[in-house]
């Protein structure tokens, strides 16, 4: 294909009637991708065109072999050989499509390659870069597409420090999205792929944010369209939204040092920046799938680490995720346990991922406790790195194409909840999401398997015994109606501090929102001008509750000296630490399940479990993972209750690890199950048990 013929047929995309279709309508979900059900081994490969490597600099001067390899035959029948299901490979990386034509008519030639060879083919896109010095040549137009701050001046990449050739394109931008749709018709069309990479799937924190035309525009509008006339005089103290600029900093007040978010101006702001970013995908998926509904939608956003991302990086996860199948977290929590207690993981983000039937991409090449998490928690290996791939990772790739049976399909069974309130944990990240990462320690180190739940999910709690509020304080009046509904009818509720105190906007209640179900909170503060930082005192309380029971805990004291808290609050590693009373808040959140937690398992606090089950074939699956592996290579022996569904009795109990041949164990009987004895755990082992 030569160059007119490549960009004529890429430009009929712009009257495509699928990309005229940009309103999002929720009720109409976008297909999913049948064949990543049976889970995904991923590997390259590189996502880097030669061109790129040459304009950012200091490259090797082979580079040129170095790409071409990455992506010969040779590499792909290797990977094949090896177990490897989909190549990863480069498609586009932002320098415009005149510019990469050469190299993505490569990945088109490489993706027959992987589909003749029985693979599929995951191609990258980069979702959020203009390389203006060639894109503009190609498109004028796109000087207008550019994210430019309250001075007018381009928006660019946060990192790479030499790379300010990078500028940001505005996702509020109708032209850039139609620019971007045709890369997204050329590799579903041309290259065939079976999976697109979106990569930096985010927006700069505050006080890089676009003020374009588009956005300021396009934020009024959707004040306008969000409130009537009279929720918007309640919102804001007057009607006429077409004024309301994007918020505006200066040096006496940087927004990075901003505490508490309280005006309504910002916070709208926020949630219209989060909607951008998920209309703006939304609209990616739906042009794909028109194409082919087998295609896998997946982003690069980061996971759970910490972060305020609806604030700092315009993302909400329960949004976005409702168009993927696959997100990728850069994260590195890599597993490990330190010596001053604190226990690092990817849980969270993998949580998050089963919460919105997304499988996690993360780096776990040459970790084998980071492959056995994601075989955990993950159910699948996900992205396996980049050829050649180490004898541990092939280890655990046929230990995971021996077993996959054990793993397609298997489905979540813990019965405590934890919730991650969007309005708590965006308008006040240095205490929810201090809060919700404490109270998450508690339950991954005693073993208590849980789900993470998001606001929309307290609407049908018929899952849960419990439900964990961590410090969830901004709750609406129908949510609260949903936990006290909850509770009422024999449900357990954990709740701590200042959960309940304010409404969706966090407006400060006049009653506290769970009085009746907690009658010990303390009085909480509405504006300040400067926070005051304070924990209440007091030890925790108990109540019976209707048919349910309550738990309430005044703080979640942190264990030694809580570090300095960095710009925007990011709840770090530093702060990954179980509370210093933690085994009596276990004790308790298993009080307020009656003691109906479904499984039991001794062990030190870096041994972590979790626990599924495939009921269409009568088992359940609990894997456990030392943590402290490089230390402590072997764990001796571990003892476990676990229950299973009322009526049936357990046949076999079977220990799977990569480290060892698999063994059956004796049972004993136990109160609405069975109890075994695991002889050793070195790095992972899978209990399965068959009823």
């Amino acid at each position: 294909m030569n160059r007119r013929d490549f960009l004529a047929a890429n430009t009929a995309a712009l009257a495509s009637p699928v990309l005229a279709q940009t309103a999002v309508q929720p009720h109409q979900p976008i297909p999913r991708a049948k064949w990543i059900e049976n889970g995904i081994i991923d590997a390259g490969g590189s996502h880097e065109p030669h061109s790129f490597v040459i304009r950012r600099g200091g490259y090797r001067m082979d580079a040129y072999e170095h790409y071409e390899k990455a992506q010969s035959e040779e590499v792909l029948r290797r990977l094949k050989r090896q177990g490897v299901e989909v190549f990863h490979t480069h498609l586009y990386k932002g320098a415009g499509m005149a510019h990469e034509k050469a190299e993505m008519e490569d990945a088109r030639r490489v993706a027959a390659i992987a589909h003749r060879l029985g693979m599929r083919v995951d191609s990258y896109l980069q979702w959020n870069t203009m390389m203006y010095e060639t894109f503009f040549a190609e498109e004028p137009r796109a000087k207008n597409w550019v994210q430019r701050d309250e001075a007018g001046i381009p928006i660019k990449l946060v990192y790479g420090f030499q790379q300010s050739f990078r500028y940001r394109p505005c996702f509020a931008n109708a032209e850039y999205l139609e620019y971007l749709g045709r890369i997204v018709r050329y590799a579903v069309e041309e290259v065939k792929t079976d999976f697109i990479h979106f990569d930096n799937f985010d927006l700069n924190p505050e006080p890089d944010s676009c003020h374009c035309e588009s956005c300021v525009s396009g934020f009024r509008r959707f004040l306008r369209t969000k409130y009537t006339a009279a929720e918007r005089k309640e919102r804001f103290g007057f009607e006429n939204v077409d004024y309301v600029n994007p918020p505006s900093w200066n040096r006496q007040n940087p927004p990075e040092r901003m505490e508490i978010i309280f005006d309504p101006a910002i916070q709208e702001w926020i949630d219209f920046r989060c909607q951008v970013m998920s209309d703006a995908l939304a609209r990616m998926a739906k042009l794909a799938k028109s194409i082919n509904p087998e295609v896998v939608i997946e982003v690069n956003p980061h996971g759970i680490q910490g972060g305020n991302r609806a604030w700092e990086a315009g993302l909400d996860h329960s949004r976005f995720l409702k168009h993927t199948q696959v997100f990728w977290t850069e994260e590195r929590n890599a597993p490990e346990y330190l010596d001053d207690g604190r226990l690092i993981s990817t849980i969270r983000s993998y949580k998050l991922g089963r919460r919105y039937n997304n499988i996690v991409f993360t780096y776990i090449a040459g970790d084998p406790a980071a492959m056995a998490e994601s075989l955990a928690f993950n159910q699948t290996i996900g992205y396996a790195g980049n050829d050649p791939l180490g004898k541990t990772m092939l280890r655990y790739i046929t230990f995971y194409r021996q077993h996959r049976d054990y793993f397609t399909g298997a489905v979540d069974t813990g019965n405590v909840a934890l919730l991650r309130s969007y309005p708590s944990i965006t308008y006040h990240n240095a205490r929810a999401q201090l809060y919700a990462i404490l109270m998450e320690q508690v339950l991954i180190q005693s073993r208590i398997p849980f789900d993470l739940i998001f606001d929309e999910h307290l609407a049908d709690l018929s899952k849960y015994r419990v439900l964990v509020l961590p410090d969830s304080q901004c709750l609406s009046d129908a949510q609260l109606s949903y936990i006290r509904s909850f509770v009422q009818n024999g449900g357990g509720l954990v709740a701590t501090g200042l959960s309940g105190m304010y409404d969706q906007w966090r407006r400060l209640r006049v009653k506290p929102g769970l009085l009746g179900l907690v009658d010990s909170q303390r009085p909480a503060r509405g504006y300040e001008e400067n926070v005051q930082r304070s924990e209440e005192a007091g030890r925790h309380v108990t109540k019976e509750f209707g048919k349910g029971r309550v738990v309430y805990f005044p703080s979640i004291p942190f264990d030694g000296a809580l570090p300095p808290m960095p710009n925007y609050f990011r709840i770090d590693r530093r702060f990954w630490k179980a509370p210093s009373n933690w085994p009596e808040m276990a004790k308790l959140v298993r009080w307020a399940a009656r003691e109906e937690i479904p499984v039991t398992i001794s062990g030190p606090p870096y041994l972590v479990a979790n626990l599924v089950a495939q009921p269409e074939n009568r088992r359940s699956m609990i894997h456990l993972i030392n943590y402290n592996h490089r230390n402590i290579p072997e764990i001796s022996p571990v003892e476990i209750v676990c229950s299973i569904p009322r009526g049936g009795a357990v046949k076999q109990v079977r220990i799977l690890s990569p480290d060892d041949a698999p063994r059956t164990v004796d049972t004993r009987p136990a109160p609405g199950g069975a109890a075994f004895t695991v002889p050793l755990v070195k790095t992972y082992s899978i209990a399965v048990v068959n009823w």
